[in-house]
């Protein structure tokens, strides 16, 4: 790995763990917060590409597990890759839209790509991430918990799951497409379509 790439990869760790004491409870969901530190990963994946992105994600899981343990530390660790992996899904989606029409010679704005990558990062999100937590819920959180949900509970949840799934690609796509496209024009690094 080149010099370059390992000081990105520690300069956006340090800047996604920076945020995690940044959180806003959610009134829907129990125990879940939305976190800010999703966004300089959007970013560093849209700059720099998944090989970039997920070593700042395991970094940043790593340093989470150590610094704020919280209840059950590897089981937080476990349960954030798979929705940042299904959100940058989206976003890898929307990236790959976003090429095909500029290299069919079309003008897409800012705006516009903002509202693409948004919308897909919601769609894979929420479309695939209720699936994950419902077997979650009746298999990995028992093993870490020591305590069994049932099924009621767990569907009485699946609406707020649901929510929850699409406000975070929301703003943390949107957001980070932002900064990734403000940092690739100004400090021209990157690879912004």
């Amino acid at each position: 790995m080149k010099t370059q790439s390992i000081a990105l990869i520690i300069t956006f760790t340090a800047l996604c763990v920076s945020l995690v004491p940044f959180r806003i409870p959610t009134l829907f969901w129990p125990g879940f917060y939305y976190y800010f530190w999703e966004i300089p990963l959007v970013a560093a994946f849209l700059l720099f590409g998944f090989k970039v992105a997920f070593s700042i994600s395991v970094l940043n899981a790593l340093a989470r597990l150590l610094i704020f343990p919280g209840q059950s530390p590897l089981l937080a660790f476990i349960i954030s890759f798979m929705p940042l992996l299904t959100m940058l899904l989206g976003v890898y989606l929307a990236q790959k839209l976003v090429q095909r029409q500029v290299s069919n010679g079309k003008l897409i704005s800012a705006a516009r790509a903002t509202v693409y990558f948004a919308t897909l990062g919601v769609i894979v999100r929420a479309g695939i991430m209720p699936f994950i937590d419902y077997a979650q819920y009746h298999f990995l959180f028992p093993l870490f918990l020591g305590r069994d949900f049932s099924e009621a509970y767990i569907l009485a949840l699946m609406p707020g799951i649901v929510m929850f799934n699409i406000l975070v690609p929301l703003y943390g796509v949107s957001i980070g497409y932002i900064v990734a496209k403000a940092v690739g024009k100004n400090l021209k690094i990157g690879n912004m379509p």
